[in-house]
């Protein structure tokens, strides 16, 4: 056989070899997420028929997508199907959020409005069913926490509206010092974000990028801790922050409109519940601010700290190689504790 016929011979085998163990580790890789396995992932998202900047959920979707299973109902939330109430028929939330609501990275009977719905179920029998919607979405913020819950959330009826807010929400800190110290990588100024995006599409890209942010976490704390110590002064954009009190406020006007409740938490951030020390402006910021708006805020940064260190290691209640994202673990504390002030609120008391 001429040389040439061989060389191709040999580097088509090889080829092959490699397409097949790409395919293999692929769905070995694939099986290990949450949710049904799906070799392919598809994008759930759909512009909003009124303003293409924002996206929605397109209703109906049932598929995976950055590693995270999406089973989206006719109203474009995560979860079963659900409707208006009607006075008197159990206890009803509204859940709005960005993808730390929505779930990302658990199944959906792990996200914390699932997990609020069984534990409030179990400690207010006498309450009637609880549902809770999950109105968390990607990448929403409080123009988009709004505007879902005027769409869509103020015609399910809710009794209670719950905000979860993430530190990337607000000017502050620890918002500068995510942009510094994940937006720095030496790979995101090499691979470009088109190109970062169709990898992010493979299994094995995204267990590859978890295992490396996982290995470099302590280093990354340091880096947060000192660079937010210089940044906290001037971190706090007041214009900024009032916008999105504006809207805050305009959650709650609607929900009181109703006879619904309002309460608020932020998000901690994963060094806020590891590092010794930690900036605590972005929280008691936004626990001033409702304050103000005559809202309740549940501090969720101190319970994650106990409950991490209640091990030896320290106990894991977020992600894998993530900085927001809370496992199922994560959050069954923030359901935990929404449990604790609705009773101690006696919100859900039929009759009352």
């Amino acid at each position: 056989m001429p040389p040439v016929r061989t060389f191709l011979r040999k580097a088509s085998i090889s080829l092959a070899a490699l397409a097949g163990a790409f395919l293999i580790a692929e769905a070995l890789t694939r099986s290990l997420e949450p949710g049904p396995f799906s070799f392919l992932d598809r994008n759930p998202y759909v512009a909003h028929p009124d303003d293409p900047r924002i996206v929605r959920h397109q209703p109906g979707f049932e598929g995976r997508w950055d590693g995270t299973w999406y089973q989206i109902n006719q109203l474009g939330l995560r979860g079963p199907p659900v409707g208006a109430g009607a006075s008197g028929d159990g206890y009803r939330i509204v859940a709005l959020g960005d993808s730390c609501t929505f779930g990302k990275g658990v199944a959906e009977s792990d996200t914390w409005p699932r997990q609020l719905e069984r534990l409030l179920g179990e400690a207010l029998p006498a309450s009637g069913p609880v549902v809770v919607a999950n109105m968390g979405v990607n990448g929403y913020s409080g123009a988009t926490y709004e505007r879902i819950f005027r769409e869509v959330g103020l015609g399910l009826e809710p009794d209670l509206v719950v905000v979860g807010y993430n530190l990337n929400d607000f000017p502050n800190a620890i918002r500068a010092v995510d942009e510094y110290v994940f937006g720095d990588r030496k790979a995101r100024r090499v691979i470009s974000q088109d190109l970062r995006d169709a990898l992010g599409r493979t299994a094995i890209y995204r267990w590859l990028r978890q295992a490396y942010y996982h290995s470099q976490r302590e280093n990354d704390w340091e880096q947060a801790e000192a660079f937010a110590r210089g940044t906290k002064a001037s971190s706090l954009n007041d214009d900024a922050w009032s916008e999105q009190v504006s809207y805050l406020e305009s959650i709650r006007d609607q929900a009181s409109a109703i006879g619904a409740e309002t309460a608020v938490f932020l998000f901690p951030y994963e060094s806020q519940v590891y590092l010794g020390s930690f900036d605590t402006a972005p929280i008691d910021r936004l626990r001033e601010t409702c304050k103000d708006l005559g809202l309740p805020f549940v501090d969720l940064a101190e319970e994650f700290r106990r409950r991490a260190r209640q091990s030896d290691p320290v106990h894991e209640l977020f992600l894998k190689g993530d900085r927001y994202h809370p496992n199922r673990e994560g959050y069954r504390i923030v359901a935990g504790e929404v449990v604790k002030l609705v009773v101690a609120r006696k919100w859900a008391l039929i009759g009352d």
